[in-house]
This record gives C-alpha cells, structure tokens and sequence, in this order.
C-alpha cells in the first residue's frame, strides 16, 4: 500500500480446511434426500398401461456406492421400443418419452432440495473462527 500500511489475512488456511470438512458432510447429506427424491420421481413416471408391467418396472436403484438412478423396463423386451421408439411406426425419441421427461420435469425440485441441504448443513457446521 502506498502509505506503508498493510493487511493481514488471518485464518485463510483454517478457512480452507473447513470448506474441504464441510464438502465431506455435505456429499453424504444431499446422499440421503437422494433416494426419497427418486422415489418421488419415479412416482411421476406414467408409461401407456396394458398389462401394468412397464409401470410397475419404474425402479430406484443405487448406482456405484453414492449414486442414485430411475430405471424402467427391466426384463421387458419391448420396454426399449414403447419408452425410445424408432420401430413400428413410432418416431424415435432418444431422450425417451417418460423416465427422462419426468426427471427433467423435477429438476427444479432437485435443486431446491439440494440447496437447503447445503443451507442446512452450513450453519450446523462448526467453523473455525480466526482470534
């Protein structure tokens, strides 16, 4: 500074291990609102209904060791053509026409939740306070 005065930043490095302590807790807690939220999502999934097994094939799964996912038509052969198309006289649709449409639809949802799971979790964190 021109006058000779300076500045002294005290705390950064505790400040830095803190973000790092908070992230750890924050992963896990978003973690856990994942699968009730799929849950949701999956419940707002409305495949045409013949028989009611493409419906009932709307699945949560853990995906790796963190991950949630949606899932639709397992061990239904035609659930490919009915959810993609391209066959049969059915355009092709590659996003699909009801597991992905309904996430999309919720992802507002999801970033509202993963929001207060962040507010929630910042101010239950013990951060460190520079003396």
């Amino acid at each position: 500074m021109p006058d000779g005065s300076s500045v002294e930043l005290v705390g950064l490095d505790d400040a830095f291990a803190d973000f790092r302590k908070w992230a750890d807790q924050l992963g896990p807690a978003i973690g856990d609102q994942a699968r009730a939220f799929a849950g949701r999502v999956a419940s707002r999934v409305h495949p045409p209904v013949l028989t009611g097994a493409l419906a009932s094939s709307v699945d949560v799964e853990t995906i790796a060791a963190d991950g949630i996912g949606l899932s639709i038509g397992d061990g239904l052969d035609y659930a490919g053509w009915i959810e993609f198309g391209g066959s049969r006289g059915r355009p092709a649709i590659p996003q699909g026409r009801y597991l992905y449409p309904a996430a999309e639809a919720s992802e507002a949802e999801w970033l509202d939740l993963a929001e207060q799971v962040a507010e929630t979790t910042i101010g239950r964190f013990p951060w460190s306070t520079a003396v």
